[in-house]
């Protein structure tokens, strides 16, 4: 009985955090190169004509400042942040992607995001940094 609980449990947090959706997601790197230009330094375009790296499945922090990533429409991206609650939150100019708070069930002391991409167009979200009155920023074209 309690197999079944576990799995049932299992299936519930797959659903719920969007993992099993049968693409391969990118490996999690901390930061990614591609403040200058926006031309997507670890990305895998390396420079075609300008191209922003995808960004579906990546998780973005506060340390990805200057990333410039794109999404079709219906792809996510999650932001991860160590903000405590009640703190600061992003924010999103421009509608073309959602910014989705994720309930934090685990009390990891991080709060998360789902970046939705929902129309075409550029949605940059604005990070706050409590080290810094300046705040990350992260630009999102939806094609």
């Amino acid at each position: 009985m309690a197999d079944r609980r576990l799995v049932c449990l299992a299936a519930l947090a797959l659903a719920f955090t969007g993992c099993g959706g049968g693409e391969a997601r990118p490996p999690q790197q901390g930061t990614h190169a591609s403040g200058a230009g926006g031309s997507g330094g670890s990305g895998g375009s390396g420079g075609t004509g300008g191209t922003p790296p995808p960004a579906q499945g990546r998780v973005l922090t506060g340390a990805d400042d200057g990333f410039a990533g794109r999404l079709t429409v219906g792809q996510t991206a999650r932001l991860r942040l160590p903000l405590p609650e009640g703190g600061p939150e992003p924010t999103a100019e421009g509608d073309a992607v959602l910014l989705i708070r994720i309930s934090n069930v685990t009390g990891t002391g991080h709060r998360e995001w789902e970046l939705r991409a929902v129309h075409p167009g550029t949605t940059r979200i604005r990070i706050p940094r409590p080290s810094t009155p300046t705040p990350a920023t992260l630009t999102l074209t939806v094609t």
